[in-house]
């Protein structure tokens, strides 16, 4: 599908600015920056992830053991605080919500200060009942509101929870939010006006208007996946205009070399590729593989046979790290072939910047590696005849189809790592064929274990003796700074001071400069850096041969696909690994489920299955892919075809489609001043 750049919607970021909301200076502004936001767009895609409603009775006899309960009670008792041991202190009150409830807050003795007898708190976390008795595990206090139906947001770092409100409620009261569903249509499938969906999605009335209005976001944003991907199969051109040379012996000399032998799977693959290139049709495959079946060596393998034939080819990435990787692996596998590499990430400085443009436009770059700078306007081909996206999902639809239209009918590969239910991969990508890599290069000796907190020091110890033998550790926490969730902060100050004093440790996160984070992921891939404490930006492609154990706090937060690729990222020489999941409770189902299970296949089914699509197609918020607890499962996947077939019946919204953006957000058409 060709896009047509100078058609990009650039009136969606000109509407209005951060600077314009109330508390938003230069150095908040900044901060929001280096977590990805940039636009009053960015905060309104950061949904809350769950509302207090002050009206609502609780019943806690209804309430089963782990669920997660918000409640509004009364402190009766003074705070206790206790140190069990060295680096293990909680503090205990009692609430009065109706009947007494326990909270209990570990390795936090600051709370004592704000837990007052007779304050009035609400209260998040999770209920746990033993002896007749209700605890509330993990309790997180939230600010009090004046609406009735309180959002809970996590924020990102630079905001507060009422700040993040304030301007939330600026924005949606000075700007109108349009998608491509027309009045008709959206009255033919009872859906809301795209504004009014926002609007109760951060402040409803009542829950049930939250629950409604992302279900009509997420049906919103998926119909328009399906639709755009529509048009992309019906425009896509089948004759082939690139012409390959049938040169196999670089190839199978190539093969011979490498320091292993490829798997069947990756055989068949590198066959189906070249096939495909020598063939009277273009290529367009989805290229599937488990985690560590190593698609990388197929993509580069794919990339030589293109150059052979004097073609450029161009390999995009999601992130910087990710980029950088296949960029360093590119280097090797090419470095006695004759054929030139170029990595183009955002964070270069100018003139190497601009160096290499002029080398990719003269044709004397074969393979350019990158991120999404791979697709601005100023990056201009020779020849380009390949283009290959890695872990696809993680880009727009339109940012995919905008490298493919560097060059006049490309051929081209999309890889996942993360195994797509055949539901929804027959919904997005049925223009593509696929081929699927199920064996791993090395025998998979993976040991998933549950840890509970009473054992976290048996745990610690074992992996400060892995470092002593020189082996590394990931330990990954679900946020950077949280109330309610392990901090990624909080634990790498704790571990370095007392558990792992002894072990050189690293922190990882998304929201830290380009150069510092590759700072850090080199000295633990290359250097003395033995345990790196990180969020999921680990989570794809990072290889790190001696990193042969995974700590995994806050499992339930992921879907089970992301909780795999984390576990792939552990054992990928073949040594024995272990795969530790710290839980408070007793584990979930779902986790048990992961425990016994390592076919990254199976546990996608089990999750589509379970609870949905959030984890392959949802609604954006703040970087991430997510659906807020919205069931997009087989049903849901039959209406958004239904809608996308009546917006494709309609020519004016055909031609809009296939105009096409570039945007973070592509189902939302249009953000206007009122």
């Amino acid at each position: 599908m060709k896009i047509r750049a100078e058609l990009i919607r650039p009136f969606i970021l000109k509407t209005m600015k951060l600077q314009e909301i109330k508390g938003f200076g230069e150095k908040r502004i900044a901060k929001l920056a280096s977590n990805g936001i940039y636009d009053p767009l960015d905060l309104l895609m950061i949904f809350p992830e769950k509302y207090y409603d002050k009206n609502a009775v609780i019943d806690w006899n209804s309430l089963s053991d782990g669920s997660d309960v918000i409640f509004k009670g009364r402190i009766i008792s003074p705070p206790v605080l206790k140190r069990v041991r060295r680096n293990l202190s909680y503090v205990k009150v009692t609430v009065d919500a109706g009947r007494e409830i326990i909270c209990t807050w570990f390795n936090q003795p600051f709370i004592t200060k704000a837990l007052s007898v007779g304050s009035i708190k609400i209260i998040s976390g999770k209920v746990k009942k033993f002896a007749g008795r209700i605890e509330i595990s993990a309790p997180q206090i939230i600010s009090d509101q004046e609406l009735d139906v309180i959002p809970i947001y996590k924020p990102p770092k630079g905001l507060s929870q009422s700040l993040l409100i304030d301007g939330i409620k600026t924005i949606l009261s000075k700007v109108r939010l349009k998608g491509f569903i027309t009045q008709e249509i959206a009255d033919k499938h009872n859906l809301l006006p795209l504004h009014q969906c926002f609007i109760n999605a951060h402040f409803p009335r009542k829950i049930e208007d939250a629950i409604t209005s992302r279900n009509n976001i997420a049906l919103e944003n998926l119909a328009y996946t399906i639709s755009v991907y529509g048009l992309a199969k019906a425009n896509y051109s089948q004759l082939r205009e690139t012409k390959y040379v049938n040169n196999l012996a670089p190839i199978k000399k190539a093969i011979e070399d490498l320091p292993f032998t490829l798997t069947l799977g990756q055989q068949k693959a590198i066959s189906n590729v070249i096939n495909g290139l020598l063939s009277e049709k273009r290529l367009n495959l989805l290229l599937q593989g488990d985690v560590g079946s190593g698609k990388t060596i197929v993509a580069l393998i794919s990339a030589y046979f293109a150059t052979l034939s004097g073609y450029q080819c161009a390999i995009m990435a999601p992130t910087e790290i990710l980029a950088t990787q296949h960029y360093e692996k590119a280097r090797e596998f090419f470095s006695n072939k004759g054929k030139r590499v170029g990595l183009l990430i955002g964070s270069q400085k100018k003139e190497e910047r601009l160096c290499l443009l002029e080398q990719i436009k003269k044709g004397d770059v074969d393979v350019v590696i990158g991120t999404h700078a791979i697709i601005n306007n100023a990056v201009e081909f020779a020849s380009l005849s390949l283009t290959i996206t890695d872990e696809q999902h993680r880009f727009g639809v339109c940012q995919r189809g905008s490298l493919e239209n560097k060059a006049h009918a490309t051929d081209n590969i999309v890889m996942t790592a993360t195994p797509i239910p055949r539901t929804l991969a027959l919904s997005l990508y049925g223009q593509l064929d696929t081929v699927t890599i199920n064996e791993r290069p090395n025998e998979n000796k993976i040991k998933t274990v549950v840890v509970p907190q009473s054992r976290l020091n048996d745990m610690y110890k074992y992996v400060e003796n892995k470092a002593f033998s020189g082996e590394k550790t990931y330990i990954v926490c679900p946020r950077v700074e949280s109330d309610s969730a392990v901090s990624a902060v909080t634990l790498y100050d704790e571990l370095k001071k007392n558990e792992l004093k002894n072990v050189k440790i690293g922190l990882l996160y998304g929201g830290q400069k380009e150069s510092e984070k590759d700072a850090i992921m080199k000295s633990f891939a290359t250097d003395d850096v033995m345990v790196l404490v990180s969020t999921t930006v680990i989570e794809v492609g990072i290889d790190v041969k001696e990193a042969t154990t995974m700590v995994l706090f806050g499992a339930e937060y992921f879907g089970l696909s992301q909780l795999h690729q984390l576990r792939g990222r552990i054992g990928r020489n073949g040594q024995e690994s272990y795969c530790f999941i710290v839980c408070e409770d007793k584990p979930s189902e779902r986790i048990e489920y992961f425990k016994n299970c390592n076919d990254g296949f199976k546990l996608a089914e089990y999750d589509f299955n379970s609870r949905g699509a959030g984890d392959f197609i949802g609604i954006r918020q703040h970087g991430k892919s997510g659906t807020f607890g919205i069931n997009i499962n087989a049903e849901f996947i039959k209406k958004a075809k239904e809608i996308s077939n009546d917006l494709l019946a309609k020519q004016n919204i055909r031609a809009e489609l296939q105009a096409g953006s570039a945007e973070k957000a592509e189902f939302i058409k249009s953000l206007s001043l009122n």
